[in-house]
């Protein structure tokens, strides 16, 4: 035990922080990030930026957007209490407002100044083909301007990708995506990238690196269910922290999220529960 943590029953170090949206019921944002990460082993911890009783699809919903001093607070101690000297991930996804792209950004980059080798994951959940925004411009912007530049990772799907590149002559998938890395932002993985492929009905992601640009292909899962991006995300952090190369994080990652989505994960379906 830690002689500086004597209160602590779990002294794991901490692999990953998740700060995202947070779900009394729901398996979306830190809900199935964090518990896909622990799956594999490892200890996430979770900030929340919103705090909701369930998805906002219901008749009703309750709850809402952290206050900005809570989330300030709330980051800062882990920073105080020195826990995070060990954590190889900060993963980002959902934002209630432009303002909290500013905090965390200005957080991360003090964590950075402690660890220089943790890595920031960028999650820029702002909307999606089948329903457009669903978030405001000005968090578009937060991300842009406040995470990207700090980011090592990003894993927009082809909508976002779109947001992120706006303005931008690239027509392609391959040419969007490549346009983003820079010398610290090593990867991009497009969820629903779009192709032009006959009578294809794959879903696909694509994939740049400095190095290569490559697909992945999973079946279509017709599907209703929220937060596949969230659960590729925790799928590839889980396997990059128990020493996964990134081609074989990311196909296993697509791979296990159709899975999830037909109903046949052990984790996530009472049809496959294992006794």
């Amino acid at each position: 035990m830690r002689q500086e943590l004597p209160y602590e029953l779990d002294q794991r170090p901490i692999a990953a922080v998740v700060i995202s949206s947070q779900l009394a019921y729901g398996s979306v944002g830190n809900n199935v990030i964090a518990r896909l990460i622990e799956r594999a082993g490892h200890r996430a911890v979770c900030v929340p930026t919103v705090v909701f009783s369930n998805l906002p699809h219901y008749p009703t919903l309750a709850g809402g957007p952290l206050l900005d001093s809570w989330l300030v607070g709330i980051l800062d101690d882990l920073l105080a209490r020195d826990v995070l000297r060990d954590a190889s991930f900060v993963c980002v996804g959902y934002l209630a407002h432009a303002g909290q792209a500013q905090i965390v950004g200005e957080w991360f980059a003090k964590l950075r100044q402690t660890n220089p080798g943790v890595r920031l994951l960028v999650d820029p959940a702002m909307g999606d083909q089948d329903v457009g925004l669903y978030t405001s411009l000005e968090v578009v912007n937060g991300y842009i301007q406040h995470l990207l530049p700090l980011a090592n990772a990003l894993t927009p799907n082809n909508f976002e990708l779109d947001l992120l590149t706006e303005g931008q002559t690239h027509t392609s998938v391959e040419e969007k995506a490549r346009s983003l890395l820079t010398p610290d932002l090593e990867w991009v993985a497009v969820t629903s990238a779009a192709h032009h492929e006959a009578n294809d009905s794959n879903v696909h992601t694509f994939v740049a690196t400095r190095e290569e640009t490559f697909r992945v292909k999973t079946p279509f899962i017709e599907s209703r269910a929220k937060g596949a991006g969230d659960f590729f995300v925790g799928t590839i952090v889980g396997a990059l922290l128990s020493g996964s190369a990134l081609t074989d994080a990311i196909a296993g990652a697509a791979g296990e999220t159709a899975t999830a989505l037909a109903g046949q994960d052990p984790w996530f379906s009472p049809r496959t529960q294992a006794k």
